[in-house]
């Protein structure tokens, strides 16, 4: 059964889009968090990376995500925040006299 022959992913789901994967040079997939469904047959999906970059991939291209994946965008959006917070700690503290 593919993800477009089930129930559709829902806002928040992490899923995989197989189409970013590259053979050369070694790329795995995107793992991507669902953030916008449309309605139809198939569904389309907005995805957002750890990052913050979005992107549609096609309906027959998506999965769901495994553990593994999901805990590695969870780790790289924690990075990310991480460095933002320091980054805010930073120029606050750059603007005290």
């Amino acid at each position: 059964m593919t993800a477009t022959s089930r129930a559709p992913y829902r806002r928040g789901d992490y899923v995989v889009d197989e189409a970013t994967r590259r053979e050369m040079p070694p790329e795995p997939p995107w793992v991507g968090r669902v953030q916008l469904v449309s309605a139809g047959s198939p569904p389309r999906y907005v995805l957002v990376t750890p990052t913050g970059y979005e992107w549609r991939p096609g309906p027959g291209d998506v999965r769901p995500a495994t553990a593994e994946e999901r805990a590695e965008y969870d780790a790289a959006l924690e990075r990310r925040y991480r460095g933002l917070r320091e980054l805010g700690r930073r120029l606050t503290g750059s603007c005290r006299g």
